[in-house]
């Protein structure tokens, strides 16, 4: 017993690590990547994103049945041979080919579709990125698999500094979506050439797949999942594609992006590490949910005030930051916005299911939120693109509570206990919410800038509240920061 318990505390240490070294690396890349992508919007066009939006659709969704689960299967398998490495890369080859003719011959269709011949070439071009997966994806995961993340952080780091740089430069330059275009492709080549650079591996692939139906049938549980997950994450854009014009969907697209962006970057960044690290501590002692509370906890006390505290200056940074051509998407960005800490809580709680071998209960709750949002949008899409907003925003919720119940039944981890962990945060998120809005009740006229005012405002209510109200909750807060941070 005390070696389990050595064991596990090892390895919690040793996901600590995984997450400073991601953290840290990518954080700086993300905020290069974040910079860049500011800027670029001031560059391009509604319509440029518009294209982008509906080309991301189709791409985004392919992407999931580009790796069906395989990494994961890899990750989670307990005997790893060279023989299976092989195996699980002629899988994906023989995948990603395809979806490559795919892609590249159905693209006049998809643009008549929707109206729209800049979109053919446009998806033709980004096809080309399904032929370097296979070699990205099975080194990435063999890494992932020893929670040794330093180097791919390093490349993750300059690949978003290249490929923001690449884009910013053809923005300006004037070439419009091709900017966008071409740091997809540019990421792509870059990640495949580095991996295959910094790690050995068996990099021809088997075509004899006898032996892979453990990777294959975990994986195929995920596959699935991942692809309602993009169904329900791309439906709206979808649906907005063809009932809107393209320029609208050029604004809901940026909207979206602006609200998601800091959970698009994050949320992989955390399950990188999360997914491995839950798999060996249920191997080692059958349950990892006092590691899964503290980080509910943890991601709680973040994502509630930064999103809720967005949400309240969203028009002021959007007039500022993207200026006045765009401040008209203020009102759907604050509608999306305010429900992404739960789907946040919703992501995290995933990795914990899926390495206590629940595939197939997250892929029913994908299925269960792509029914619920395509019914909602059917319901909502005469209030305009508002409606897709309030849609998308219930499908959060809907997310996160079949999550919770349902995950929750597979864990043994009470709702109780979930809502405990994220309620401090929530309250407190409110209370500082409530005084902003009194107080700029008050200062009704003040120019944009100097309504900037009310983060440093919501940061004070915040981190007053949540230490006089919920002490003992603040100071595992601090332990946990201290902990990430290599300190005890």
């Amino acid at each position: 017993m005390a070696a389990e318990e050595l064991n596990e505390s090892n390895l919690v240490e040793k996901a600590m690590s995984a997450f400073r070294w991601v953290a840290a690396l990518r954080f700086l890349g993300q905020m290069v990547s974040w910079l860049s992508t500011i800027f670029v919007i001031r560059f391009l066009a509604p319509e440029d994103y518009g294209i982008i939006s509906l080309a991301e659709v189709l791409r985004t969704f392919l992407v999931f049945f580009s790796v069906m689960g395989l990494g994961q299967g890899l990750m989670k398998v307990k005997d790893l041979t060279p023989q299976l490495v092989q195996k699980t890369l002629g899988l994906m080859v023989l995948i990603n080919v395809s979806l490559f003719v795919l892609q590249f011959f159905s693209a006049p269709y998809i643009a008549r579709f929707y109206a729209t011949p800049e979109l053919e070439l446009v998806l033709q071009v980004l096809a080309f990125s399904y032929l370097f997966i296979p070699w990205t994806s099975i080194p990435s995961s063999l890494i992932a698999r020893e929670l040794d993340h330093k180097r791919t952080s390093q490349v993750t780091l300059v690949s978003n500094v290249l490929a923001s740089a690449l884009s910013l430069t053809l923005a300006y330059m004037g070439y419009g979506y091709w900017a966008l275009v071409a740091a997809i492709i540019f990421t792509m080549v870059f990640n495949c050439v580095c991996f295959n650079l910094i790690l050995s591996y068996p990099r021809i692939p088997s075509f004899h797949f006898k032996g892979t139906r453990e990777v294959f049938s975990f994986g195929a549980f995920i596959a699935m999942s991942d692809i309602f997950y993009v169904a329900y994450n791309k439906v709206d854009v979808a649906v907005a594609g063809k009932y809107f014009t393209i320029a609208e969907v050029g604004f809901y697209g940026v909207a979206l992006q602006l609200a998601t962006m800091l959970m698009s970057k994050s949320i992989p960044l955390f399950n990188v590490v999360a997914f491995p690290a839950f798999a060996r501590m249920n191997a080692i002692s059958g349950d990892s949910n006092e590691y899964l509370v503290t980080t509910l906890r943890f991601a709680a006390t973040m994502v509630f005030p930064v999103f809720f505290g967005v949400a309240m200056v969203g028009e002021d940074l959007i007039l500022l930051v993207l200026g006045t051509n765009w401040v008209q998407i203020s009102g759907i960005f604050t509608l999306l916005v305010i429900s992404v800490p739960v789907r946040i809580l919703a992501y995290v709680i995933t990795p914990a299911i899926l390495a206590a071998g629940g595939a197939r209960l997250d892929m029913i709750n994908s299925l269960i939120t792509l029914a619920f949002l395509t019914a909602a949008i059917v319901v909502l899409l005469p209030m305009g693109l508002e409606g897709v907003a309030i849609a998308w925003s219930l499908a959060s919720l809907c997310l996160f509570g079949v999550t919770v119940v349902r995950g929750g039944r597979l864990l043994e981890l009470p709702v109780k206990r979930v809502m405990g962990a994220a309620a401090p945060a929530l309250m407190s998120s409110i209370v500082m919410c409530l005084s902003i809005y009194f107080v700029n009740l008050q200062l009704p006229d003040v120019s944009p800038i100097f309504s900037l005012y009310k983060i440093p405002l919501g940061m004070c209510v915040y981190i007053a509240f949540s230490w006089l109200v919920f002490r003992s909750s603040s100071e595992e807060l601090i332990r946990v920061t201290l902990r990430l941070m290599g300190r005890t």
